[in-house]
Order: C-alpha cells, then structure tokens, then sequence
C-alpha cells in the first residue's frame, strides 16, 4: 500500500467516511450508539512533516446537520520501521488509559481499527486539539513563534511542559494496566531493560556499519551505568518540547507514545534536557531567552518528584545515545527513499553524534 501523502485524498475521504459509518458507542467524536452514520469526511491532507514512526491524516467531518469537527487520523506505517519490533498500537492503549484516570493532557481519543480492508493497516483516530507545535525542521531554536515569544511566554511554556511531564510521571500506572509496558525479558525496569533494547537496536540498524562516536558511547554508559533505587514510573518515552501542541505556551495536548515504557522520571528529564541542548549547540544558537536553566529545571523536578534526581548527565548522554541510534536507522530510511543523496554520511555524522562527541571529548564524526 501506499504512505498516505502517495494516496489519493478523495478515495481516503470516501473509505473513512464508509469507515465511520460502521463505528458507534466509543470515542469522542462518536460519543452515542449511531453517531458515526451520516458523518461524512473531506478536506483530506497530510500534514506539513509526515514522520516515519507512523503516518497522519489530516481531515473533517461534517453530520447531517451540518457541523463540522476536525479530525486527526494516525496510520501505521506501510514501507518504513523506524523501531525495531515497534508496535503501531502501544501509542493508542497507552493513550486510552491515561485518558481514564490522569492529569496528563491528551487529544480526545477515537477508535482504533485492526481490520486491513479500510486503509491496508492499522490506524485510530484522534480529535484535532487547537494549537501550535514547535517544528523540528527548521528548529523552533532558530525560527518562528517560539523564538519569537516573550521571555515571559517562553518561560511559561518551559514549565508547563515540566508540569505535563510531571503528569505522566504522577500517573498510576499500575491502576491503569500498564504493566504490560514492561520487558521482563530484557532485566529490571529501567536503564536495565532500555540498554538491552537500545544495544539490540543499535546493531539491527548499523547492518554491520561500526560507528566510533557511537560505540565509545556505548562504552561509557556501560562504564558509567547507575544503580537505580527510585520508584518505577510511566514513562513517555519521547519527552520534549516538540511532541507538545501548545496554547497560549501552555501544554495542551502530549503526543507520540510509540516510545513509552516504565523506568525512572530521569530517562524522560534526560531526554527532555537533551533536546534542548541538541536544538541549539550543534546549532551554533542560543537557548531561548525565557528558557530555565537546566539547573533550575532540575531543582524543580526534584520537588515535584519528592527525590532527588540523580544521575542527569548519564541520562541525557543515553538519551543522544539513543537519538543517534535512531538517526542511523532514519537514515537508511532517508537514503532508500531518496530523500538524502547517495554520498551523504548521514549515518555517522549527524546532530546527535557531534554532540555526543562534544558532551563525551570524543573525536569529531566523520
């Protein structure tokens, strides 16, 4: 089957519009036994940047009386893995618990459809959740709203993620079924079960490539791997500030959970911190004016968290780690579809290994 930019928008229209029409009881844009009959979908559309790790399509429905919501349809991907053994529907199950007892922010959450004959794989359904999201291409460092916010509104956004991030942290995990998040397989939850699974996928995107910046990180997380004694909590996986829909520079909606997994609160503050030093030293920019200290941000979490946090430079070293894991394995996916040029050193030279390079005193990638 096709990605979805490939489909074509009428015929995707018309098979979600037959597809609503058998939906009924779940979800909230189809709240009542009966409500998906007479919806129609239009305005069919891929969004500006259409990632990897799934497909989204954008659209709305019109009832018969003629109201119209807009809708967000999430496609499991139909050419690309990003993820080794990813699951399309952990970012949906993850997001239906939450969506029945925690504070964290969420889009209203429609149905999720198994059955191929609709769009060829998996997919669910989203309500569309108004607001801006921080793009990663060009980077919310260097251009547009975020940067040219207010120090005032840029601090506001700053915490109000942290306190998004403390939401999902606070959640009760084991209240809302989410053990099955666990990989017993692979050791104890935590750092534990995610260098098992990170060293595994390491070697199943490299296909044989030894990338140095990459393996002498490796080296130094083993090296420098801490015993963890803190309370196991959700984790969102893919915590930072560009998987937020943003209001007003406050959290509104948390998104992408294909990532999620229990550990420690800083495998997320890792991640969160991380990101924010790789959208602006590789860059050769400044962090937002408004923007906390890391610092600043740590002494605060630790409130929230009732602990300290421990351990932060190894965590946001094994979140690059993983990052540049991730780019190696994105850019096989780049250079099969074209996308990068042939010569291109995607592979061992990209953000995340210059600066690992640069957090570890490790030579320059080349």
């Amino acid at each position: 089957m096709p990605d979805i930019d490939q489909r074509d928008p009428e015929e995707v229209a018309a098979v979600l519009t037959r597809w609503l029409s058998t939906r009924s009881g779940a979800g909230s844009h189809a709240a009542t036994p009966g409500a998906g009959r007479g919806l129609e979908v239009f305005d069919v559309q891929s969004p500006a940047s259409n990632g990897f790790s799934n497909e989204t399509i954008l659209c709305r429905t019109r009832d018969a009386e003629g109201t119209e919501r807009r809708l967000v349809v999430r496609v499991a991907p139909t050419r690309h893995l990003l993820f080794m053994d990813a699951e399309f529907s952990t970012q949906y199950r993850v997001m239906q618990a939450l969506a029945g007892g925690s504070d964290v922010p969420l889009p209203g959450l429609g149905h999720y459809e198994e059955d191929p004959q609709y769009l060829g794989v998996p997919f669910f359904t989203m309500d569309h959740v108004e607001g801006l999201v921080p793009p990663d291409n060009i980077p919310y460092t260097m251009e547009g709203w975020v940067v040219e916010a207010t120090p005032e509104q840029q601090e506001r956004m700053w915490w109000s993620g942290i306190d998004a991030l403390a939401a999902v942290h606070g959640t009760d995990w084991r209240k809302l079924g989410l053990d099955w998040l666990g990989m017993p397989k692979r050791g104890k939850p935590g750092i534990e079960q995610q260098m098992s699974y990170y060293r595994d996928y390491l070697d199943w995107s490299a296909k044989g490539l030894r990338v140095p910046v990459v393996e002498a990180t490796w080296q130094w997380l083993v090296d420098h791997e801490p015993e963890e004694r803190g309370e196991i909590v959700l984790s969102w996986g893919d915590s930072r500030i560009g998987n937020i829909i943003w209001d007003d520079f406050r959290a509104a909606a948390v998104l992408d959970w294909e990532m999620a997994s229990l550990g420690q609160p800083e495998m997320d503050l890792g991640w969160f911190l991380y990101f924010d030093r790789q959208f602006t030293e590789p860059l050769g920019v400044p962090r937002p004016a408004g923007f906390p200290s890391h610092e600043e941000t740590i002494e605060y979490y630790s409130q929230q968290m009732g602990r300290p946090m421990r351990d932060l430079f190894f965590y946001e070293v094994f979140s690059g780690f993983r990052f540049a894991v991730v780019m190696l394995r994105l850019s096989d996916l780049l250079l099969e579809t074209k996308i990068l040029p042939a010569e291109a050193d995607m592979r061992s030279n990209n953000i995340a290994t210059q600066l690992l390079a640069t957090m570890l005193d490790l030579e320059p990638p080349t």
